[in-house]
C-alpha cells in the first residue's frame, strides 16, 4: 500500500470513528428518523455536487432496483437504528458494536450461500460473540436510560444490516460501479426516509451543536468518507480497504474519551479487543464478505 493510500486509510478511520460522536450529540435533540434522513440528504447533496463538478457519471436510473434494496440496508435502516440507539448508549460502545458488522456479514454469508464457514471464520465468530458478551455483560449495570434493551437491540440490528447489504452488493449488485454505489446508497436512502421523517420532526429548533453535528455526520462521515473508501477500493482493492474496520474502534473510543468525556471500563476494552480479533479472523478469508460501507 502506497503512502497516499495509507494516509487515506488512516483519515477514513478517523472520520468514521467520530461519526458516533456526532450521532450522540445530535440524537439528544433530533428524533432518530429525522436525524437519519438529514444525514443521508446532506451526504447525497454533497456527493451529487462533487460528482457534477468533476464530470463523473453514474447509473442511478439504470440501477435503481438493486440500489433501493442495498440503500435500505446500507444506509437508511442502520442510520435510523444507530441514531435511535445513541439516545442511551455511549459513543464508545456504539463504535464497538458497529465493529461486529463483518461478523454478522460472515454469518449471513454462510446462510445465504449454504456453505459451511472455514475453521478460522468459526473461531472469529466465537471470539466476536465472546467480545459482545464481555461488553454487554460486564457493563450492563452501568448503562442507564429508558428502553435500554431496545436501544441495544437497535445497535446490533444496525450492524447486522451492514452484513445484509454486503451480501446484497456481492450478490445481485456486484456489477454496480463504485460511484453509483456511493451516491445511490445516499440518494435512495433519502427517498426511502422522506415519507417517514416529517412525522418525527423536532418539536423545537435544535441547538447549533446538534445541527452542526448532523451536517458533519452527513457531509463528512457519509459524503467525504464514501469518496475516500471507494478511492481506496479502486487503488488497493476491497480486502486491503477493509482493514479500516480494525482502526475505527480505536479512533471511535479515543474521540469518545477526548470529546465527550466518556469513561471506558475494562469490559469495553477487553470486549473490544475480542471483537477486533474476531473481525480480523473473519475478514482474512477472501472467500467471505466483510463489511460494506458502514458508518
Amino acid at each position: 500500500m502506497s503512502r497516499a493510500s495509507s494516509l487515506r486509510l488512516l483519515l477514513l478511520a478517523m472520520i468514521w470513528g467520530c461519526s458516533f460522536i456526532f450521532f450522540k450529540i445530535a440524537a439528544a435533540e433530533i428524533p432518530a428518523p429525522s436525524l437519519a434522513w438529514m444525514r443521508v440528504l446532506c451526504g447525497a447533496v454533497f456527493l451529487a455536487i462533487l460528482f457534477a463538478l468533476q464530470g463523473k457519471q453514474t447509473r442511478l436510473k439504470q440501477e435503481w432496483k438493486p440500489m433501493v434494496l442495498i440503500a435500505a440496508f446500507a444506509a437508511a435502516l442502520p442510520f435510523w437504528l444507530f441514531a435511535y440507539a445513541a439516545q442511551t448508549i455511549s459513543a464508545s460502545l456504539l463504535v464497538i458494536i458497529n465493529a461486529t458488522a463483518p461478523i454478522w456479514s460472515a454469518m449471513i454469508y454462510a446462510v445465504w450461500t449454504r456453505k459451511a464457514p472455514k475453521a478460522t471464520v468459526v473461531l472469529g465468530l466465537l471470539l466476536g460473540v465472546c467480545g459482545v458478551s464481555v461488553i454487554v455483560g460486564g457493563g450492563i449495570q452501568h448503562l442507564q436510560g429508558e428502553h435500554l434493551v431496545l436501544h441495544l437491540l437497535a445497535a446490533f440490528g444496525a450492524a447486522a444490516c451492514y452484513g445484509v447489504s454486503t451480501n446484497m452488493a456481492l450478490g445481485f449488485g456486484q456489477h454496480i460501479d463504485s460511484k453509483t454505489n456511493a451516491l445511490g446508497c445516499l440518494v435512495y436512502a433519502t427517498v426511502l426516509l422522506t415519507p417517514v421523517a416529517p412525522f418525527y420532526w423536532p418539536t423545537q429548533l435544535p441547538s447549533q451543536a446538534a445541527l452542526l453535528s448532523t451536517v458533519a455526520v452527513g457531509v463528512l462521515c457519509s459524503g467525504v468518507a464514501y469518496m475516500l473508501y471507494f478511492r481506496l477500493v479502486d487503488d488497493v482493492g476491497p480486502t486491503s480497504a477493509l482493514t479500516v474496520t480494525f482502526l475505527i474502534p480505536v479512533f471511535g473510543i479515543l474521540w469518545s474519551v477526548l470529546l465527550l468525556g466518556e469513561s471506558v471500563g475494562w469490559n469495553t476494552g477487553a470486549g473490544g479487543l475480542l471483537v477486533v480479533a474476531g473481525t480480523i479472523l473473519v475478514t482474512r478469508e477472501k472467500s467471505n464478505p466483510s463489511v460494506a460501507i458502514n458508518d
